[in-house]
């Protein structure tokens, strides 16, 4: 069980470390987070803090609804689902799909009680490492756009031009 929250905050911090280096200009960080990469990374780095300090002991834990849990998982498919629409990116609106399966365990439980406690932990926790894929996705595929993109500007001789220029 350690090795596999390990590697999901292994996981997490290098991906959202490559969202926030792959950036080109230098803008403020309040302008980063329009950017849907470097969006997501935060708000599943904030989702997985908020857990980390809301969740219940061991013992008591999937034994009945989580209400905090259930809030943190609302908000993160919320966000999802904003940047999803906004940006059109496939891998976005994936990644808030699964996040819904997350958020629909709570209500499951809810309206279940007597829901076994082990199908309720996977119900909520089985969207986090496809999640992350998703992620890793979506930062490959930026990372690899503006390398074709710097790649079209040298051949095409249009090197000298400003960042702010391009479009």
């Amino acid at each position: 069980m350690h090795l596999y929250v390990t590697g999901f905050w292994l996981l997490l911090c290098v991906l959202t470390a490559l969202a926030w280096s792959g950036r080109g200009a230098r803008s403020p960080w309040w302008e980063a987070l329009s950017e849907p990469e470097v969006g997501v990374a935060m708000l599943m780095m904030a989702a997985a803090i908020l857990t980390v300090v809301i969740r219940p002991s061991s013992v008591s834990r999937f034994s009945s609804i989580e209400s905090a849990m259930f809030a943190i998982d609302v908000g993160l498919f919320g966000g999802l689902a904003t940047y999803g629409a906004r940006s059109g990116r496939w891998w976005i609106l994936s990644a808030a799909a699964l996040q819904l399966i997350s958020t629909t365990a709570h209500v499951t439980r809810a309206v279940t009680p007597g829901m076994w406690r082990l199908g309720y932990q996977v119900m909520e926790e089985a969207s986090s490492y496809p999640t992350l894929l998703l992620l890793a996705w979506g930062v490959w595929s930026r990372h690899r756009s503006a390398k074709s993109v710097e790649r079209s500007r040298t051949f095409s001789g249009v090197r000298d031009l400003p960042l702010s220029s391009r479009r």
